[in-house]
């Protein structure tokens, strides 16, 4: 089944900071090493900041793109969090590439 990978910010759930943002990462690892990859993952929001320098899934987004996932940041974020020269996987996506992706998409994930 094709899917599509939303990820709106660095955290899963709710709770404590730390918990939540180790689940994030524990998902998008998870996501990374499955047989059946999505199609795309898109990060906007504070999600923006998982592609940046320092993040800790910066090899599991790797992962993802070596394995023909298109991983994309979305242009407005990144320039507001001013991360443009701070994304180091995936590139940057514009709001109509977004809505393109998930108006076909058969399956969005966000977690």
């Amino acid at each position: 089944m094709a899917y599509d990978v939303l990820l709106k910010t660095t955290e899963m759930g709710t709770g404590d900071k730390a918990l939540t943002e180790n689940l994030m990462n524990a998902f998008i690892h998870t996501v990374a090493q499955r047989e059946e990859k999505p199609q795309n993952v898109i990060m906007y929001g504070t999600g923006v900041k998982l592609a940046a320098k320092g993040s800790e899934v910066i090899e599991d987004l790797q992962t993802l793109v070596d394995a023909g996932v298109k991983v994309l940041s979305c242009g407005i974020c990144v320039d507001y969090y001013e991360l443009s020269k701070k994304i180091v996987v995936g590139g940057i996506t514009t709001m109509d590439e977004v809505v393109d992706i998930l108006a076909n998409s058969q399956n969005i994930v966000t977690p």
